[in-house]
């Protein structure tokens, strides 16, 4: 092995021993992902989750083979009226946890391509950006259908 590879590796196993992770390295964890069923002929539903990063990142689109349109939306009162709103992206801060909920923020799914019903599993790419290098980071999700009423 050359001097430069080894001072490569030793200098990486040193960085890596303290932390340090290599520039736009940011990891996105998807906890406790699932997703509503739906009846025939429902052509929406959602998808709900919760995000962690190690970074601050932005989720900025969602897809999935099942739906031919995937957007993330903020849910809001408004009075007695729950109103929602397609975001362009949404942040999701370092060392923090956003949840998506039934009633709160949540993905999703239109134009569905069938009915989804509980014991399915949704396949979801969730696309990011890191909000310091602009790079992108895609995370597979794969989230079980529950039934229509679940929560």
């Amino acid at each position: 092995m050359s001097r430069i590879a080894l001072w490569f590796r030793l200098t990486l196993a040193l960085a890596l021993s303290i932390g340090i992770a290599p520039a736009g390295a940011a990891q996105v964890t998807v906890l406790d992902a699932w997703v509503r069923g739906t009846v025939e002929g429902q052509t929406a539903t959602a998808a709900y989750m919760k995000l962690r990063s190690d970074a601050d990142v932005r989720l900025i689109s969602v897809t999935a083979p099942v739906a031919a349109r995937c957007s993330v939306h903020e849910m809001t009162m408004d009075g007695n009226l729950m109103r929602m709103r397609t975001l362009a992206s949404l942040p999701v801060p370092a060392r923090g946890t956003v949840e998506l909920a039934p009633g709160h923020d949540h993905l999703m799914l239109e134009q569905l391509a069938r009915p989804l019903k509980e014991g399915d599993t949704v396949e979801l790419t969730l696309t990011f950006v890191e909000s310091s290098t602009g790079k992108r980071l895609q995370v597979q999700v794969r989230a079980p259908v529950r039934p229509l009423g679940a929560r």
